[in-house]
């Protein structure tokens, strides 16, 4: 399913995208000015967040002498929701936060994605820990369990140091890291910063090296695991190729690992959509099968805990999937028919507005990677009357209906989801997706295809100097798609207009403008 934050054809890739918060979204500035405000808690287990303004935040930290806390989400951001409602109103976390400076950017509020380029902030959510210059400290692992960033944030709190000194500490002399910096670094969110690990190839390094100094075996055998997480790539056709030191050390880590209920809790992501993958991919028969159950067997107990969220635990069933299939690549009737239940049950069990909106695209993308694309239908059309962000789910049924041929349904599905998304940043997005359906599934109507295109244009415009890194990324990479539908489709005079609109547009940006003219042209 063409789900906005997904990106890879590989159910692990996707999934684990998903499932390791590194929600993509593009930029845009809101069309009006949001008023910095100290969001006082209606009682004392609330977040007091400050809303929107993150200089204000840093002045206040300077008084204070307290750090900030900063966190970055979106209203329809599954993940965003699953923080929302469990680590963000648990009472421990909730008492932490007073040590901080607590504030809440929400990626279409004004300045938002400048802030976000000046951070490097790749997705949503982002939580990441600020001294009161803008340096920062640590970014934490959303995907960690309550009583680890509670332990983040206890050492992140009275850090003088900057996570630029940290890391090179331990690129250059791993071995003379601290415990708290063991600690620290365990719970830090590798697979979102692209400002330092861009190359996943460069962290799955550090990680490997981490895991060779580090004494505590747990923290050990977690530094493994990201490493072979971050160091395996899917082919072009989703299949991984593992040489042998990566083979021994799937067998060294692993086994020990799931042997400890703490440990598959606290890995609980990475074994869910990393390690899966991985393990199909061994050579040995004998080993797949073996590691495979015990796998499946560990991550049952963790679904059936209910002291976990309904999210983690669901995801559990993702390993079912890529592991159980034939020969031939299928899913086996009793993986999906475990797949079915699962989905059954976390919509059953999701009462909650902010949880359902965590759980149910998680759900209906377990569903089509089962072959149940009627189930994923059929949650996600009945979520359109009960959720506050229905586009969400649109552009889900958008890559429903595209995988399934059906190209007139998924290019209305794409329009809805724009036309009925909210907020600056947002809109960008959507349009842009709806132009990309219209480019796949109708590239001989040129009338659809420069009206689907204006469309970005028209919210680009809306919003003056907002063309900063993740809008850039994706605005650019959509004008190459442009381009190249104009040289396949004889669609130079609709290009020529395109690009006319786009250079008006791109004289409101700021400083900016010189990349953005750079649109629509060749690399």
């Amino acid at each position: 399913m063409n789900f906005p934050h997904s990106s890879s054809t590989a159910i692990g890739a996707r999934l684990a995208m998903a499932a390791m918060l590194a929600i993509a979204t593009a930029g845009g500035l809101a069309a009006c000015r949001q008023e910095p405000q100290t969001a006082e808690p209606a009682s004392t287990q609330e977040v007091a967040w400050r809303e929107g303004d993150v200089d204000d935040a840093l002045a206040e930290a300077k008084e204070s002498g307290k750090p900030v806390l900063l966190y970055w989400g979106a209203k329809w951001c599954p993940p965003c929701n699953q923080l929302k409602s469990t680590l963000f109103k648990d009472p421990a976390f909730v008492a932490q936060t007073r040590n901080f400076v607590p504030v809440y950017l929400d990626g279409d509020s004004e300045g938002a994605q400048r802030w976000g380029e000046r951070f490097g902030i790749s997705g949503y959510p982002t939580v990441i820990v600020l001294h009161a210059d803008g340096s920062e400290i640590t970014r934490v692992s959303s995907s960690a369990t309550v009583a680890k960033v509670s332990d983040v944030l206890h050492l992140a709190a009275s850090r003088t140091g900057s996570i630029e000194t940290l890391l090179d500490t331990a690129t250059k002399d791993p071995a003379a890291l601290s415990a708290d910096d063991r600690q620290l670094l365990a719970g830090f969110d590798w697979q979102n910063d692209p400002r330092h690990f861009g190359d996943h190839g460069h962290a799955s390094a550090l990680l490997t090296r981490l895991a060779g100094a580090t004494p505590e075996p747990a923290l050990k055998r977690r530094f493994a695991l990201l490493a072979l997480s971050t160091s395996a790539t899917p082919s072009a056709e989703g299949q991984i190729a593992l040489n042998p030191a990566q083979q021994d050390r799937i067998m060294q880590v692993l086994p020990a690992v799931l042997a400890s209920t703490k440990e598959v809790i606290a890995n609980r992501q990475e074994l869910s959509y990393s390690i899966p993958a991985l393990i199909a991919a061994l050579p040995n028969p004998a080993q797949r099968s073996a590691l495979g159950s015990a796998l499946v067997t560990a991550l049952d107990k963790v679904y059936a805990d209910p002291a976990l969220p309904i999210p983690d635990r669901l995801g559990t069933v993702a390993a079912d999937l890529v592991l159980g299939k034939d020969a031939q690549g299928k899913v086996l009737p009793a993986a999906r028919a475990k797949v079915q239940a699962r989905a059954a049950w976390a919509d059953g069990a999701a009462k909650d507005a902010m949880v359902r909106q965590s759980v149910i695209s998680n759900a209906a993308d377990l569903l089509h990677e089962a072959g149940d694309d009627n189930g994923a239908k059929t949650l996600l059309t009945a979520e359109l009357k009960r959720s506050a962000s229905p586009y969400y789910y649109m552009l889900s049924l958008a890559g429903l209906a595209e995988e399934n041929g059906d190209a007139k349904g998924a290019i209305e599905w794409a329009r809805k989801a724009y036309e009925g998304a909210q907020g600056p940043a947002t809109r960008v997005q959507w349009a842009l997706e709806y132009s990309k359906v219209v480019l796949r599934q109708a590239p001989a109507d040129k009338t659809a295809v420069e009206s689907s295109a204006n469309a970005v244009l028209d919210e680009l415009a809306r919003n003056p100097d907002s063309y900063y890194h993740r809008t850039r990324t994706k605005v650019a990479s959509w004008g190459e798609l442009m381009r190249q539908w104009s040289l396949s489709h004889g669609g130079a005079g609709v290009f020529a207009r395109i690009k006319a609109r786009m250079a008006k547009v791109c004289d409101t940006q700021g400083t900016d403008q010189q990349q953005c003219r750079r649109w629509g042209r060749a690399a």
